[in-house]
């Protein structure tokens, strides 16, 4: 398409030209004329390249990126549970690049939606989820738990408080914030996984076991979790006898 318009382009710049001079023809243009024509040929040319020496076509490519198409914004509304599209829009950009690993732009992605809307649960979300990519926990903890006050089933955020909490050896948050967080949104295999890592803390190994095994059924090919469910049945077997023998 821009090889299409070049050439239009270039067709009309020399039909204007052979109209101011009728009467000599292409073959007796002046130089004043040539100089004319070259000048038109290299800005097309510069025009071709693009800026940086980039070609027209990658300009438009990497355009495409920024450009949601129409049923990912529909969807984005549903996930973020906003009828705002722009700020649909801006919070399904802040995901991406959170998961691309570009913090900055999701951090500022994040930050014009809370200037839009100060109760968006899911910009508080993404904040306190850059916050904890970046180790600074605190603010990560203070970011999710303002996410549950404007929507307190949010269950990812349980989830990164349990996190937080297991960092912090409060077992007894982790598990109640986990525990939540699976009521709330079932199908997480690593939010089971986290769990069942907290039950084994305490040595909870019957309800390790369980949950591990969810997390297992879930992940089918992580290994870790099935190892780790039958670690919980050992030292359940081997605390039973130990109990049993006393």
């Amino acid at each position: 398409m821009p090889e299409i318009i070049i050439i239009i382009c270039l067709g009309l710049a020399l039909f204007l030209l052979l109209r101011h001079y009728p009467e000599t023809g292409v073959r007796n243009f002046t130089t004043d004329s040539r100089e004319r024509v070259k000048q038109v040929l290299s800005y097309f040319s510069r025009f071709k390249r693009g800026k940086g020496g980039q070609s027209v076509e990658t300009i438009i490519d990497e355009g495409q990126d920024e450009i949601v198409a129409p049923v990912e914004l529909e969807d984005a509304t549903k996930k973020f549970h906003e009828k705002d599209p722009e700020i649909a829009e801006a919070l399904l950009k802040a995901e991406q690049s959170l998961e691309t690993g570009e913090l900055r732009e999701a951090e500022d992605k994040a930050l014009e939606v809370v200037a839009k809307n100060k109760r968006s649960a899911f910009a508080y979300l993404l904040l306190g989820k850059v916050a904890f990519s970046r180790g600074q926990f605190e603010d990560a903890k203070d970011a999710f738990k303002t996410a549950l006050k404007c929507n307190r089933d949010l269950a990812e955020a349980l989830y990164y408080l349990g996190r937080i909490d297991f960092r912090n050896d409060n077992i007894t948050g982790a598990i109640d914030n986990f525990q939540k967080s699976i009521y709330a949104e079932k199908g997480h295999a690593d939010w089971y996984g986290e769990l069942g890592r907290a039950y084994l803390e305490v040595r909870q190994y019957a309800k390790a076991a369980k949950v591990l095994k969810r997390a297992s059924s879930l992940d089918i090919d992580n290994k870790e979790y099935r190892d780790l469910a039958s670690e919980a049945e050992d030292k359940q077997r081997s605390h039973s006898v130990y109990t049993r023998g006393k």
